[in-house]
């Protein structure tokens, strides 16, 4: 498989075969359904984001209002005065900084605070967003929904498999029609979003299909309803569930979109030496407390 050369806004991404970008979470709205704790503050928000560089995210994705179906959207102007604060000062660090959002008012002003790539979660539904980013230089990502914002519901598909390659088909076309380049396009097959449990796994499945459209992936592997489904375990105790998502997805060029980021770089560090693809690190053997649990005194 070769490697995705992704232009997004000031940053380059080199997105390998088994090796993906880890993309951390940072919600500055309420109600997200697998946050295990609320951010209240600006400050609480930067200290997660830069804890979440240190442990190995190459980006963050900051997210404007939560996709939850019980309530209304928080108002544009609220959604702007928590969001961009947070985009500005990770932009004046130079982080690579993704808003999750399908609000084509909150895509344009976080791209014009420096924002390196929309995570439009509307499926394309406002062209201009396809707009914006061409016009900064972004990447978007289209993520495959035929739902509205916040809208709870099941579409009965004959083959959601090809669903999905049909709305990515069309809305490849759609934002190169309003001008982005091509490969400036980022597919996320939408883990849960209108699909039931079941049809997110057959759309797994589905990936080496989908990887034939030549671009990266975005995929949000992160403590998914379907695999609650399967364990039975509650958003924030699905660690071992998202570690099987990322095993599953990870071959394919592209992010993975995580809340824990130290524990999914963890699993991937070994898991690419172990295959030969991350040289194994300089080490002594003279730290016991890798060997064997050593009680603190």
């Amino acid at each position: 498989m070769t490697t995705i050369q992704l232009t997004a806004g000031a940053h380059h991404f080199e997105l390998g075969a088994g090796r993906p970008v880890l993309m951390g979470i940072v919600n500055t709205n309420a109600g997200s359904f697998s946050d295990a704790e609320r951010l209240d503050s600006l400050e609480a928000q930067i200290d997660r984001a830069q804890a979440m560089v240190e442990a190995g995210a190459g980006i963050i994705d900051v997210g404007f209002d939560s996709g939850v179906t019980h309530g209304a959207p928080r108002p544009i102007g609220q959604q702007l005065e928590s969001g961009i604060p947070l985009v500005e000062h990770l932009v004046a660090r130079g982080v690579p900084v993704s808003v999750d959002t399908p609000f084509h008012e909150v895509a344009r002003a976080s791209l014009q605070a420096g924002a390196a790539m929309v995570n439009d979660v509307s499926g394309l539904a406002d062209v201009r967003i396809a707009e914006d980013c061409a016009h900064h230089g972004a990447a978007l990502v289209i993520l495959h929904t035929r739902i509205g914002h916040r809208e709870e519901r099941f579409p009965e598909y004959d083959d959601v498999v090809a669903d999905v390659e049909q709305l990515f088909r069309e809305r490849i076309a759609l934002a190169v029609e309003h001008g982005l380049p091509r490969e400036q396009v980022v597919l996320d097959p939408g883990y849960d979003y209108d699909k039931r449990p079941h049809h997110t796994v057959e759309t797994i499945r589905a990936y080496p299909r989908f990887a034939e459209l030549g671009l990266a992936f975005l995929s949000g592997v992160s403590r998914k309803y379907f695999t609650g489904i399967i364990t039975g375990a509650k958003p924030p105790d699905r660690l071992p569930e998202t570690l099987a998502t990322v095993a599953a997805v990870r071959a394919f060029p592209g992010f993975l979109r995580v809340h824990d980021v130290d524990e999914t770089a963890r699993f991937l560090a070994v898991s690419e030496v172990i295959e030969g693809s991350r040289p194994f690190p300089p080490y002594t053997t003279d730290d016991p407390t890798l060997k064997w649990y050593v009680p603190s005194s």
